[in-house]
């Protein structure tokens, strides 16, 4: 049964984006080749997003509201930083780092380069400030939280120090044909952006929320497993353990009687002695396949241990469960065993049962159905002893 370790982080330190932040269900070198997959197509959007401003920005110079040269000096700036990560990603330098995205990087390359044209050129400041605004949406690219809050709230900073400073200047280039291209380009460009950003995590969103169903369906299966016997398909000691426990509350709160017996298999180390484990488990498997067939849907059957079974009879007296245990008593006795195993097999079982008594703990109802059944053994074996 695969473990499931899960891991909790500080709610204000909690890892944002980086390949520790996998469930802990993927395998470790599969998961990191996914990541840097996933990193390698958003630095691709990244740069894509970097040319596009670049180029708004030449457009701008050329239509004469940026001077050429504060265009260039960003160009280069850009360039410069994003040949670097590029690097930083293909050399594997980056997995080095305690911030193996290079949010920082990113952040600061894009926001002193825009922070800078801004004030070379306050003509492009709408610009400007709509790319600043749309790079803020990387922040999914944050290591930790504190880092994403901390970078923007400089950079807010800055943007409110530099329109106090140059606010008279700033303006939107919509007064000729080319100044309003350039800011429907701005717009498009930007909701062009934000829309892949929200696609891409919708569409991680939406495959979370696939492998968390899967996820909750196989926990499901694992509890069913936790609590069931696969051999006997019956309940295994923990479910029905839990189960008598259930019963008892019940008989408790509004005062039913409750049954408990306790069912073994007559010299079943002779039928493993002589068959092997694998006749011994078409056996349990039979004997397993008999009480299903014999209980109804309020019983509970259960293998309390190697040859030994648990039966829980919620609203039954002790005369009524006796009709019960000697039909499956016969039925044992009965079955086909030559055909099954071998033609020189039989099977018999002993089967005790006792009455719950009010107040009495789950030990003490066991230890005298146990009680009953070993005077059965006692008397002979293949028998029904009631408490």
């Amino acid at each position: 049964m695969p473990v499931i370790e899960t891991s909790t982080e500080k709610k204000n330190n909690r890892l944002l984006w980086g390949p520790e932040s996998s469930s802990p269900l993927t395998d470790e070198a599969l998961h990191f080749k996914r990541w840097r997959r996933r990193t390698w197509q958003l630095h691709a959007s990244v740069l894509l997003s970097h040319l596009y401003a670049f180029g708004l920005f030449l457009g701008h110079s050329w239509a004469g509201y940026a001077p050429l040269n504060a265009v260039l000096l960003y160009g280069l700036w850009v360039g410069i930083g994003m040949a670097f990560i590029t690097w930083a990603y293909a050399s594997g330098w980056s997995q080095t780092r305690r911030d193996p995205g290079l949010f920082l990087v990113h952040q600061l390359l894009a926001i002193i380069g825009t922070l800078g044209l801004l004030i070379a050129a306050p003509q492009v400041a709408f610009q400007a400030l709509v790319m600043l605004m749309v790079f803020s949406a990387d922040g999914f690219l944050a290591r930790r939280r504190t880092s994403f809050w901390m970078t923007w709230g400089c950079t807010l900073i800055a943007v409110a120090v530099i329109i106090c400073w140059l606010g008279p200047q700033m303006r939107m280039t919509t007064d000729t044909l080319a100044g309003q291209l350039l800011a429907i380009g701005v717009v498009f460009g930007a909701v062009v952006r934000c829309s892949i950003l929200v696609t891409y995590f919708r569409s991680m969103q939406f495959r979370l929320s696939a492998s968390n169903e899967k996820l909750a369906i196989a926990l499901t299966q694992i509890e069913e497993l936790m609590r069931n016997d696969e051999l006997t398909g019956l309940a295994n000691r923990r479910g029905v353990m839990e189960r008598l426990q259930q019963c008892i509350e019940t008989a408790q709160r509004d005062g039913s009687a409750l049954c408990v017996a306790l069912l073994d298999i007559d010299y079943f180390k002779h039928v493993n002695d002589r068959y092997g484990h694998e006749g011994g488990d078409q056996v349990l498997r039979a004997f397993g396949q008999l009480l299903s067939s014999q209980l109804r849907a309020v019983d509970c059957g259960g293998r309390y241990g190697g040859e030994e079974f648990l039966l829980l009879l919620p609203g039954t007296t002790l005369s009524e469960a006796g009709v019960l245990l000697e039909r499956i008593r016969t039925h044992t006795e009965s079955l086909p065993w030559s055909k099954k195993i071998d033609k020189d097999l039989q099977v018999t079982c002993t089967l005790g049962a006792t009455l719950y008594r009010a107040g009495e703990a789950v030990e003490t109802v066991i230890a005298r159905a146990d009680a009953a059944m070993y005077r059965g053994k006692v008397a002979g074996r293949n028998c029904v002893v009631l408490d």
